[in-house]
């Protein structure tokens, strides 16, 4: 049955379902070129779309079919790739230990005036930063539209906030 896979034409006529297992080794292969290691069955997932939507667009005038659903998955696989890169550069997760061990001192101390002291500590840019970040929600990226800085600027100002909070909060327990 190999051989006469191997010699088996890939057409748009044919059904979807053998149409996607027929390609599996190329998805593999795509996935193994883009260096795709972890969250394998999510990059196969989006590769078997891409290959409906291949199967579903093919115009077998145009050129060939297979050719076709490599360019189509690669580029889905790339597209998703990406999408994850700018995610992880604008949303990059930070520890929010500092914002865990404030709220963890707050209740063991059941002080919920000393807060407001640490925060009072804080200039204005840096208390709505924090406000923009954990209260509101925002991202990097639109904080450092709302406030006029760049993207880097506002990620070492979080950073040396955070900072300044811990040494707030090492010299009250004090």
């Amino acid at each position: 049955m190999t051989t006469q896979r191997n010699k088996q034409k890939l057409s748009p006529e044919q059904p979807f379902e053998e149409v996607l297992e027929f390609v599996q080794p190329m998805i593999t292969s795509i996935l193994l070129k883009c260096r795709i290691y972890k969250d394998f069955e999510y990059y196969r997932h989006i590769a078997s779309i891409a290959v409906w939507e291949a199967w579903r667009k093919a115009d077998p005038p145009k050129g060939q079919f297979s050719a076709y659903i490599y360019t189509c998955v690669k580029g889905e696989i790339l597209k998703e790739l990406s999408k994850e890169s700018l995610f992880l550069k604008n949303y990059t997760p930070m520890d929010n230990e500092t914002i865990n061990y404030v709220h963890d001192y707050e209740i063991s101390k059941r002080n919920p005036v000393h807060i407001e002291c640490i925060m009072s500590c804080l200039k204005k840019e840096e208390r709505k930063i924090l406000l923009l970040f954990y209260v509101e929600g925002y991202s990097y990226s639109e904080i450092a539209k709302e406030l006029g800085l760049s993207l880097d600027a506002v990620k070492k100002r979080r950073t040396r906030i955070m900072i300044k909070l811990r040494e707030l909060l090492s010299s009250r327990e004090e």
